[in-house]
């Protein structure tokens, strides 16, 4: 797998939208992992065997755990962690510019407070390793509503793919509500950080900041419903 390049996380996670995408409710039919080796010998024939051992080993075992388990990315996290080679917390956190701290706090002498911080920057950070993953699963899933749209619209989609791509739509919706509720409390824990640790003036800063943003959402909201004919008056009160 190593000299194919292939990023084990990022093809679990693509394994895990092709699912969803094909399988609407838990079935008997899907108590194996049929569907997930079909996928492995399209698009990665070389590694398929490697990456089905991988789920078995742990304990990953039906096509049905993948699509409908909401633990499963964090089990994708943990089997990806487990090989240096392959995409980790402190990788991906790199990646994003920020540094990341030592979960394992060995020196007992530490006062609470140090302990306390610690454990909310650890949160912190999970809060956003779960973004950076799921923002990673909405990407492939508009990827893949973009083909079945390009199909849609030159009046070529088979049966079978405009079935996949109703399905594609409301996956991508309840991901985007995932990160909606990620990202608040994510919001929540910085705003609690800031709060307890001296970040007075970023916090001043940071909530002016979310008042803004709240006025300039509204703003596009009333010239969209100006732009149609529609009534702005009830969504002026939040713009004030």
């Amino acid at each position: 797998m190593e000299k194919e390049k292939i990023n084990l996380f990022m093809t679990l996670l693509k394994l895990k939208s092709y699912l969803v995408s094909m399988i609407d409710n838990r079935s008997d039919e899907y108590d194996n992992l049929n569907l997930s080796k079909e996928y492995l010998v399209q698009k990665y024939p070389w590694a398929k065997d490697e990456i089905v051992n991988i789920l078995e080993d742990h304990g990953i075992y039906t096509d049905n755990e993948i699509a409908f388990n909401d633990k499963i990315i964090l089990k994708f996290r943990e089997i990806s962690n487990e090989d240096r080679g392959r995409i980790n917390l402190i990788s991906l956190l790199k990646n994003l510019e920020i540094e990341a701290r030592d979960s394992v706090l060995k020196d007992s002498g530490r006062s609470s407070l140090i302990l306390s911080r610690e454990k909310m920057l650890n949160e912190i950070l999970d809060l956003i390793f779960q973004l950076a993953t799921n923002w990673a699963l909405l990407r492939e899933l508009e990827d893949n509503v973009d083909d079945y749209s390009v199909l849609n619209e030159e009046n070529v989609i088979r049966p079978e793919e405009a079935e996949n791509l109703n399905k594609l739509d409301n996956t991508t919706s309840k991901a985007f509500e995932t990160i909606s509720s990620l990202t608040k409390n994510y919001i929540k824990k910085l705003t609690d950080y800031y709060f307890t640790y001296g970040g007075d003036i970023a916090l001043k800063d940071f909530v002016e900041e979310l008042e803004s943003t709240k006025r300039a959402v509204t703003k596009k909201y009333i010239d969209l419903f100006k732009k149609f004919g529609l009534d702005t008056d009830w969504l002026s009160q939040y713009s004030e």
